[in-house]
């Protein structure tokens, strides 16, 4: 194990700073013990092309006395409204993220959280509000970030987050199908689809099938959401072509799991994966509604599960929501959680009091509002959000300084 007073800690902002870590950066992922895919240069580097734009990173690098990269914490943000400088999580937001984190060498995964929590404290001149979203809970980074924050004076809270449901992988299929309640369903719908002309299940996990994969997935997931005014998940726009262009990196990682049901010689179901050591992760769907009887999604879901069980993984993890269809798989869950660090300061303590306004007011509203108008508003941030996203690329400078400060 690396002492952590040996570990030097670089700090920086500089945008190109991560492409230049990429070869590092994926070593450290590789030796790092069980990391979400969300941590990776494959995610986070298409994440940063794709919403970077107008902001800047916030590089940590822990380095042992040789050089090395141990550990890293990736930070995006810079100032906002009324001047308060705001840090969040690389990857946070846009794209929906689970598991943000710092990223440790495995065995110096202690010492390097500390180091970095450390370095962020030093800081604290530097910044008025760290909303560290998306942490699993029960993360070490959090205490290690709180002591360090109180050591400068700040203030700390925790906030909890998504639930996200999933199971570990033991036995068989077939009694995990036995707790399943629409297992009957389950099967007749297997049964009556295996018949079908032109049935098949098929998944992309090569770079040269991803792409046409992709675009069936893409195709099916507004098609399933059309009718409630579209997706939050994946909506038209900056966030399709992030994993445009962020799925080649995870198929040529031998990441890649894209599962396609077709019916007739066309794609009515597909279920986007992840697949990182011996873990899935079950990141999107997307179905024909004109199928929705034969419900080609559960049955696409159940065979994303059996493969699981056959090809001997350890866990299946469905990442955030409670969406029914995934707690009738599900026995077991983890929850995310948001770290609120503020600063000393006049912006910190005025940011605090906005968001603690903002909470009462909406909690107000909605309280007399009907629910079909929280809905309309609902649509209307989601396409305000997807404008100003797709507003923004192709900025390539920050519109402010370098040094924050």
């Amino acid at each position: 194990m690396t002492d952590g007073a040996r570990l030097e800690v670089r700090s920086s902002h500089d945008p190109a700073r991560l492409e230049a870590l990429r070869r590092e950066w994926s070593a450290l992922f590789d030796a790092a013990a069980a990391p979400a895919p969300f941590l990776s240069p494959e995610w986070l580097l298409p994440w940063w092309r794709a919403f970077g734009g107008g902001r800047l990173p916030w590089i940590l690098e822990a380095r042992d006395a040789g050089g090395a990269l141990a550990g890293l914490l990736l930070l995006v943000g810079g100032p906002g409204p009324l001047g308060i400088r705001r840090w969040r999580m690389l990857g946070s937001g846009p794209g929906g993220a689970d598991g943000l984190d710092v990223l440790p060498r495995a065995r110096d995964a202690a010492v390097v959280r500390e180091a970095l929590a450390r370095a962020v404290a030093a800081e604290s001149d530097a910044w008025d509000v760290l909303d560290l979203e998306d942490l699993p809970c029960g993360s070490p980074t959090v205490e290690a970030l709180r002591r360090a924050a109180a050591a400068r004076g700040a203030s700390a809270t925790v906030e909890r987050g998504a639930i996200c449901p999933g199971f570990a992988i033991r036995g068989t299929f077939a009694a995990h199908l036995a707790r399943v309640p629409r297992r009957e369903t389950y099967g007749r719908r297997v049964r009556w689809l295996a018949r079908q002309p032109g049935f098949r299940i098929d998944v992309a996990v090569a770079a040269g099938d991803a792409p046409a994969a992709l675009e069936d997935l893409l195709r099916l997931h507004r098609l399933r959401w059309a009718a409630e005014g579209g997706s939050e998940g994946i909506p038209p726009g900056p966030i399709e072509d992030f994993h445009r262009d962020a799925v080649p990196g995870l198929a040529a990682r031998g990441w890649l799991r894209l599962w396609r049901l077709h019916v007739g010689g066309a794609a009515i179901a597909a279920v986007y994966g992840i697949e990182v050591g011996r873990r899935f992760h079950y990141y999107q769907s997307g179905w024909d509604p004109a199928w929705a009887p034969r419900s080609p999604g559960l049955v696409l879901v159940g065979r994303t599960i059996e493969d699981a069980y056959a090809r001997g993984l350890t866990d299946y993890d469905f990442l955030r929501g409670t969406e029914p269809y995934k707690l009738e798989w599900a026995s077991d869950r983890r929850e995310t959680c948001a770290l609120r660090l503020r600063a000393p300061s006049l912006r910190a303590e005025t940011d605090a009091l906005a968001r603690e306004a903002w909470r009462r007011a909406r909690g107000a509203a909605r309280a007399v509002a009907p629910r079909a108008a929280w809905e309309v508003l609902r649509r209307a941030r989601r396409d305000h959000e997807n404008r100003t996203l797709a507003a923004s690329r192709g900025t390539r400078e920050a519109a402010w300084p370098i040094d924050p400060r």
